[in-house]
């Protein structure tokens, strides 16, 4: 077999992140939660802090995500407090073919499917509606193999979910209801799906590197500048492992694959900064935005970008060098036969 080159993608990036929690109200606001994203450590991404503000802590969330948090306990009425945290981030994404063959369900490791098929966080996989939609499109996959079947549900959610943010985002039950979500909620949808079908699967969220935009949510007590944040499930797939599919950042096309192939992560378009498996981020939201309201907060973040370098190197394995050398050889050598045939009937030799 003749394989192709492999094209590797590393890009380097500053990114500032900077919040700013004003309390317009007559109470107390605790600061307990408020935390600034970070870039992790993953196998293609390295991500280390190079300023902040004085006075913040280090910790781990519940999933194991590192965060920057106040170390004030409140921000009593009439103050404000802003927290900046500046990051170099290293982004490696490798391109490369999958060219093993699909494997069925019964092919994940039974750790994996204990870990991450379980009712948790947002993915409610005990919910009737969606385990009813999960096995009547396996029903009309009929087939076990479970790229078959992850496919197959990001195409009913392509052709029956529309694009719509909600904020703060809906459960995977209140999107199919209405037939609408954003990223995190499509993804959520997937995820609750995969698994009821034992298929393990967890979220991601990080950072779209490529964007820009102002937004302004909950008559003027967030607003957001800069970078926009995003969210893309993360399936397993047999014998591939671990496989991003983004149901809303990709390279439209007819086929489902392009959520893998083309997805902003595997065109390396993203920086993570968490893994969500269990915690209610839907629940939280919601009790912050009630704080919001309810205490009279504002609070502006903003994420800011600099490309320091970019990089893009073409490896090409042994075999494919040989075969070109061999298939130069052979076009070559067709074409002196052609010219040694085109002087013969011309008289010349």
């Amino acid at each position: 077999m003749l394989y192709p080159p492999q094209t590797e993608r590393t890009a380097t990036y500053v990114i500032v992140h900077e919040l700013t929690v004003e309390n317009r109200g007559v109470e107390p606001y605790d600061t307990k939660g408020l935390s600034l994203e970070m870039a992790l450590n993953t196998t293609t991404q390295r991500g280390r802090v190079v300023n902040s503000t004085p006075g913040l802590y280090w910790h781990l969330d519940a999933e194991g995500n590192p965060c920057a948090s106040f170390s004030e306990t409140a921000i009593q009425p009439g103050h404000s407090l802003t927290a900046m945290l500046e990051m170099e981030v290293v982004v490696t994404v490798p391109r490369g073919q999958r060219d093993s063959e699909p494997e069925a369900v019964s092919m994940i490791p039974a750790e994996l499917v204990e870990r991450y098929c379980g009712e948790g966080g947002p993915f409610l996989v005990n919910d009737p509606e969606l385990q009813s939609l999960a096995h009547s499109i396996q029903e009309e996959v009929g087939s076990d193999v479970v790229l078959k079947m992850v496919l197959a549900l990001v195409d009913w959610i392509d052709g029956n979910v529309m694009y719509r943010a909600h904020f703060p985002p809906l459960y995977p039950n209140e999107v199919l209801r209405k037939r609408s979500g954003d990223c995190d909620e499509k993804a959520n949808l997937l995820i609750s799906l995969c698994r009821i079908l034992g298929i393990p699967a967890y979220l991601q969220a990080g950072l779209a590197v490529k964007s820009n935009m102002t937004i302004n949510e909950l008559d003027g007590h967030f607003r957001s500048e800069g970078l926009v944040g995003h969210a893309w499930a993360i399936v397993y797939v047999p014998p591939w492992g671990w496989t991003p599919i983004d149901l809303t950042y990709y390279m439209a096309s007819s086929d489902p694959i392009s959520h893998i192939t083309t997805s902003a992560w595997s065109l390396g378009l993203v920086v993570q900064t968490a893994n969500i498996a269990d915690t209610d981020y839907i629940a939280d939201s919601r009790r912050w935005v009630d704080g919001l309201y309810g205490l009279d907060i504002y609070e502006v973040e903003s994420f800011g970008l600099t490309t320091m370098g970019s990089e893009t190197r073409t490896e090409y394995p042994v075999n494919f060098v040989i075969g070109l050398v061999l298939a130069c050889s052979s076009i070559t050598a067709k074409a002196s036969m052609a010219v040694y045939r085109g002087a013969q009937s011309k008289g010349h030799v």
